[in-house]
């Protein structure tokens, strides 16, 4: 592969990268109060922490408790999102459902198609107490932390992660975030610490190169560059073993992701990427204490169980995920009847929406009404059978069989495209 052809890869993918029951009071009260329309101390504690609050009318409301309703039993939501990453209302929209599962149905941690690194290392920083929430902007990535809408999120997951009511991970093997300042800059150093003398001192070098991508025409990235690098994450992971680390630990874990890193980049296999995201998905769920829920930010074309007819040839997370948890996870998806929608990181003007056509899963959901939002749950997917709907991506619409893809699906009447963050 070419320097030129990976480093659009690369940029490509990079840009494309709970609270506890009130105590004295049963989880059946709060589950009633909650969907009842009444808030628990739980729910404005999490509003609260997460800046101003996006006013929903009454009906959109709603539709948004009852696809928590649904959902509030399971052990793993999976949130998707259409593929550009660009839906400034489904932002808003996934940060209610977020608090709502937190506060109402005892979720306890939030799992980011974001670098498994650098969330790993802010991990750590909350632990130690020093975390900021331009950190935890950082570690999720320019995906997300570039639209004004998802400040309340990252606003409520500092918060929450720094009162001990909530984790954050991310999952993503994949290196080379623009934020991403651990992996660029001291991945390289951790995981050649598994190697002693001049090895481990030039594979930091060659990781350090790769990571922060200081390619030149005296150090170019050709076929021997891929081929060190490969031999420096074979011989860490070998170090690692037969010195006895824990395949547990922080160290192995980066550098078993890592290699899954270098199977995708190198070998142009995706499927890599996220059979990676669900290893260090169940990674990051056996470290936790037992029971812990979850929720994963995604796009749909990862969250999905499966992806017949619309990418074949992939496996995506949710096949993973739903082959171990079967209906102890679920999958939404989120889509749009009209409206516009942005590119990856916020990058470029904004996108016209297409309007849905008449019989489309989008209008036929919506109907002759003026309702803002309609949750389509697995039921009625099933009843619609094969229909034309933009669910994976805003920019293709396929004729699918829905139910068979996803647990439900929101549909917003009119998308926003996210609106990028003033400049500092």
């Amino acid at each position: 592969m070419t320097t030129r052809g990976f480093a659009q890869r690369v940029r490509h993918r990079v840009l494309s990268g709970g609270v506890r029951v009130a105590q004295g009071m049963s989880a059946a009260l709060v589950f009633a109060l909650g969907f009842a329309g009444v808030a628990t101390a739980a729910e404005r504690a999490a509003h609260a922490s997460g800046g101003p609050e996006v006013v929903f009318d009454r009906r959109a409301s709603a539709e948004i408790d009852r696809l928590v309703r649904d959902v509030c039993r399971r052990d793993v939501v999976l949130l998707g999102e259409d593929a550009n990453h660009g839906g400034g209302r489904t932002l808003e929209i996934k940060t209610e459902i977020v608090k709502r599962l937190a506060a109402r149905c005892g979720f306890g941690a939030v799992v980011f198609e974001s670098q498994f690194y650098d969330l790993l290392a802010h991990a750590r920083a909350v632990h130690a107490g020093t975390a900021t929430a331009r950190d935890l902007a950082n570690a999720i990535g320019p995906l997300w932390s570039r639209a004004q809408e998802a400040q309340p999120l990252i606003a409520f997951l500092h918060a929450e992660t720094m009162a001990g009511r909530l984790r954050v991970a991310g999952i993503d093997p994949q290196v080379g975030g623009i934020s991403g300042h651990y992996a660029r800059r001291e991945l390289g150093g951790a995981l050649a610490a598994a190697l002693d003398g001049e090895p481990g001192a030039a594979c930091r070098a060659e990781i350090d190169r790769h990571n922060g991508w200081r390619y030149d025409d005296a150090q170019p990235f050709d076929d021997a560059a891929q081929r060190r690098l490969r031999a420096c994450s074979d011989t860490i992971r070998a170090a690692i073993a037969s010195k006895g680390i824990d395949p547990a630990s922080d160290i192995a874990a980066m550098a078993a992701a890592y290699a899954r890193y270098l199977d995708m980049a190198l070998d142009g296999d995706g499927d890599m990427r996220d059979l990676g995201m669900f290893e260090a998905l169940q990674w990051h769920r056996a470290r936790w204490p037992k029971g812990t829920k979850l929720v994963v930010w995604c796009a749909t074309v990862h969250a999905a169980k499966l992806l017949d007819g619309v990418a074949p040839e992939m496996r995506p997370l949710g096949a993973h995920v739903h082959a171990a948890y079967g209906d102890r996870a679920a999958v939404i998806g989120f889509t749009a009847r009209s409206g516009t929608f942005g590119n990856p990181g916020t990058s470029g003007l904004p996108n016209a929406l297409t309007p849905a056509a008449p019989h489309a899963l989008e209008a036929v959901a919506l109907g002759d009404g003026d309702a803002e939002l309609r949750y389509v749950d697995r039921k009625r997917l099933r009843k619609l059978g094969t229909i034309a709907a933009r669910p994976i991506n805003y920019r293709t619409t396929h004729a699918a069989p829905w139910a068979e893809m996803l647990d439900g699906i929101m549909v917003l009447r009119e998308e926003r495209a996210a609106t990028p963050l003033p400049r500092r």
